[in-house]
């Protein structure tokens, strides 16, 4: 390997370093009670040990930092339901108490992704399209299980399901009123009356 090759080698690892440092300040910050929209690209910096220069090195804005915490989120989430929803696993409860503790892991990036959506349109067209990547596997393998379903009822059916859990998942890590196994139980339920 040239001089060159380990020095490139070696920035990218330090580029990711920093990159993650800062995206897992601003969690820090957000699992502290801070709203995002109040969490200033300072705090951020600071808490990462970084300058705010270098924090622009790396984000453009907070919008592009909760898109980069909301692309962290999606690959977790759908890591943990990729094998139920591919039909290489037929545990709906193991798919989604995975999905519940991949939630639960990246609340942080949860809490400012809903909370940008509701006024940052760039973050509402990330938001659906995370759903949407979900409807997209549901509906897919309701179709292998029953080719015979009509597509408009697997449409409709896969949005709400899908729509639900990731509502109940997120009420329920902000404010929970019942345990997760009887979260989990009432939405496996759910989902059998269906599937």
């Amino acid at each position: 390997m040239s001089v060159l090759s380990r020095r490139e080698a070696t920035s990218l690892v330090q580029r990711t370093t920093t990159q993650e440092k800062i995206l897992d300040a601003a969690v820090t910050l957000l699992d502290s009670g801070g709203a995002f929209a109040e969490i200033t690209v300072g705090a951020i910096a600071e808490q990462a040990s970084v300058s705010r220069p270098t924090f622009y090195a790396y984000f453009r804005d907070k919008r592009d930092l909760v898109l980069a915490l909301g692309d962290r989120f999606e690959r977790e989430a759908h890591q943990a339901a990729d094998d139920w929803l591919s039909l290489r696993a037929d545990d709906l409860e193991a798919a989604l108490v995975g999905v519940l503790e991949s939630f639960r892991a990246q609340q942080g990036a949860l809490k400012a992704i809903t909370e940008a959506a509701g006024y940052d349109s760039e973050v509402a067209a990330f938001w659906r399209a995370f759903h949407e990547r979900f409807i997209v596997g549901v509906a897919g393998r309701a179709r292998r299980e029953d080719p015979s379903r009509a597509e408009q009822e697997l449409q409709a059916e896969a949005f709400a399901l899908v729509w639900m859990t990731e509502r109940c998942f997120t009420e329920h890590l902000e404010a929970p009123r019942v345990s997760d196994d009887a979260l989990i139980r009432a939405l496996v339920r759910l989902w059998h009356s269906t599937f």
